[in-house]
């Protein structure tokens, strides 16, 4: 079949921003896709990826604008109508003769597209398969969606694994850390990407849990913070994260990257669970790598996480971050 409309057009106006502009695009593009002669499955599918990628970003009335326009088109997305009838039921009650498929079933049209996955990751009627669908793929876009929707309740087992993603990726942290349903376990192991006014209340919530915070506290031998210290002086990163690793009897396999961006003030954490002096922490600091130490701020702050912190909500927290128990005694 002919494509009924240029899909290259819709991607050149997809560069549009702001609100105004928005909604100028969602209309001319519906009345394109309502005016076609014909629509094959690339034009709809265009339409689709276009539409789902800027009706979030309008308001209510554009929103019914738009439904009004393709409400009885036979060929508009059925994720494009399930998203325009949550948000303007009033509009369309029961205009849906021509959908065939729910989000609740198999949704295979919608796993099928990155279009399709985002819509379903934002869906208020998930469930466990499809969710187990979505995260196989480990596609950011629908990560994203997944860890703001409300729908996505932290009691499911998958919701564990989204936060561990989070761990290591700090957008997905930001947007986990925005819900208020977290549970004191998920807040701790997003510790890193917390403000410095969400750690605290994180420590303070940990202090006084009864069990984040029973992990017993102990400290490092002094021949166990000599080879710290040493491994610190010769910038042996390796070396010194097996001492780590072997100071809370994790495993060598333990992937600490305690020098990665974002990551800083998990050594910081690590020497007061071990049960450093300042002294010795920030001989370590000045001496392992210069990011540690330059600007200045840089030190003060893990100094701040040092002083900060008690020695056993730390412990908790490295735990957390990892996700690993250590063998204390």
């Amino acid at each position: 079949m002919t494509p009924s409309a240029n899909p290259d057009l819709w991607s050149d106006l997809s560069d549009l921003s702001g609100a105004d502009a928005c909604a100028a695009l969602l209309k001319v593009n519906a009345e394109m896709f309502v005016a076609a002669p014909a629509r094959d499955r690339e034009s709809i599918e265009t339409f689709e990826a276009l539409a789902l990628g800027f009706l979030p970003k309008a308001d209510r009335e554009t929103l019914a604008d738009i439904a009004r326009i393709l409400i009885r088109c036979p060929d508009t997305p059925a994720s494009v109508l399930d998203y325009l009838q949550r948000y303007t039921p009033e509009l369309h009650p029961g205009a849906q003769p021509h959908r065939t498929q729910s989000v609740s079933g198999p949704a295979v049209q919608y796993l099928a597209t990155p279009a399709g996955r985002l819509y379903l990751a934002s869906s208020n009627e998930l469930d466990a398969a499809t969710i187990d669908r979505i995260l196989v793929l480990r596609e950011e876009a629908s990560e994203d969606a997944l860890a703001a929707n409300p729908a996505f309740l932290p009691s499911l087992p998958a919701f564990h694994q989204l936060v561990r993603r989070a761990v290591e990726r700090h957008a997905l942290a930001k947007i986990l850390l925005q819900r208020t349903d977290l549970t004191l376990a998920h807040e701790a192991c997003l510790y890193l990407s917390a403000s410095s006014e969400r750690r605290a209340v994180i420590r303070e919530r940990i202090a006084h849990d009864p069990i984040q915070a029973a992990s017993s506290s102990f400290r490092a031998s002094e021949q166990d913070v000599k080879c710290l210290s040493a491994a610190a002086a010769d910038g042996d990163i390796a070396h010194f994260e097996r001492l780590l690793s072997a100071g809370f009897g994790f495993p060598n396999s333990t992937e600490w990257r305690i020098l990665q961006i974002g990551r800083h003030a998990l050594l910081a954490l690590a020497l007061k669970a071990l049960g450093l002096e300042n002294k010795e922490a920030a001989r370590i600091f000045l001496s392992l790598h210069p990011a540690l130490s330059y600007p200045l701020s840089a030190i003060r702050e893990l100094m701040h996480e040092m002083r900060d912190v008690p020695q056993p909500v730390a412990l908790a927290l490295v735990e957390s971050i990892l996700g690993r128990k250590a063998l204390c005694g």
